[in-house]
């Protein structure tokens, strides 16, 4: 059975919280999980080593090629230009894409005691505090991973050239080249990875579940309070609904990188050549010299894709 959160009704009785009511809640879970992964912690995606490798990219391009021969006489003829050999091609950067998949300890029966939430049981007629992740994932983790992979997105990545827009209006921090997408003169693209910290407006209104009150060492004393939205040390979310979302990361917040779309689509990247070939010659050295160098417009080699996968 599903229990939800108590509060305060304003008259100093305590009812039911509604998912509506948990709105703002969830958001600030998510904007805590943001602030995690912005900050490296666990859940981050990354270029480099270290960590789950979740996918793998190369940078591609089209190279000039040179065919000659020496201009002497060969058995009475004197040698000509040779065939054009015709454009090469190049890694110029192999990527690998990293996730640190770390998880925290599980939430203790202490924590839920003392930094917790308190609901009706009404089979007994009792307050009791959430004592698992699962009844917590069933009125606030699970709705916070369907935002950041289908809603606001706040607390997510994607990739692009530019700053994404989608989620609704709010900031998206830039942590840097994904993929650059060179060319035989020049870049075509650079992606960089982007990870949503804060809508624009707040949803929802500050209506605070109650919890125990603790001693300060951990004890409980009896008395109820509300619990605050407040990202800080020995809170409600640093302690428990933050490790709960964490420990969830499989269920919807694990990226990977690959040529197909996979579960959530959070951007493309290409890999590109120069599709076309200038031919030419020139004589330099005492050698005859057929020279193919890339030309034209780039053509796609390979598309790539930041999928969240569930």
């Amino acid at each position: 059975m599903t229990v939800f959160p108590l509060k305060y009704d304003g008259s100093n009785t305590l009812q039911d919280m509604t998912t509506a009511n948990l709105e703002r809640l969830t958001y600030y879970l998510q904007t805590a999980y943001a602030a995690q992964i912005n900050g490296g912690g666990d859940g981050y995606v990354f270029v480099g080593s270290g960590a789950t490798t979740i996918g793998s990219a190369a940078d591609t391009s089209a190279t000039q090629q040179t065919n000659q021969t020496q201009r002497i006489i060969n058995n009475g003829v004197i040698e000509g230009y040779p065939a054009y050999p015709g454009v090469g091609s190049e890694t110029d950067t192999s990527y690998s894409y990293q996730q640190d998949r770390t998880t925290p300890t599980a939430v203790s029966s202490a924590e839920f005691n003392s930094y917790g939430m308190l609901y009706y049981d009404s089979s007994n007629d009792l307050l009791e505090p959430f004592s698992t992740e699962a009844e917590i994932a069933a009125v606030i983790t699970d709705q916070a991973i369907t935002n950041m992979r289908t809603g606001d997105e706040v607390g997510s990545y994607r990739v692009s050239t530019g700053t994404p827009s989608s989620g609704g209006a709010g900031t998206w921090v830039d942590k840097g080249s994904f993929f650059v997408d060179t060319l035989y003169s020049g870049t075509a693209a650079t992606y960089k990875l982007w990870v949503k910290t804060a809508l624009g407006t707040v949803p929802g209104s500050d209506i605070f579940p109650v919890g125990l009150e603790d001693d300060g060492g951990g004890t409980p004393t009896g008395n109820i309070i509300q619990r605050d939205f407040a990202i800080t040390a020995n809170k409600l979310i640093s302690k428990v609904l933050l490790p709960s979302l964490t420990r969830k990361m499989s269920s919807g917040l694990h990226y990977t990188v690959a040529t197909s779309t996979s579960g959530e689509n959070r951007g493309a990247f290409t890999d590109t050549k120069l599709s076309g070939t200038t031919n030419s010659q020139a004589l330099e050295g005492g050698f005859y010299k057929a020279i193919s160098t890339p030309s034209g417009s780039a053509s796609t080699i390979t598309t790539y894709y930041l999928n969240m996968i569930a």
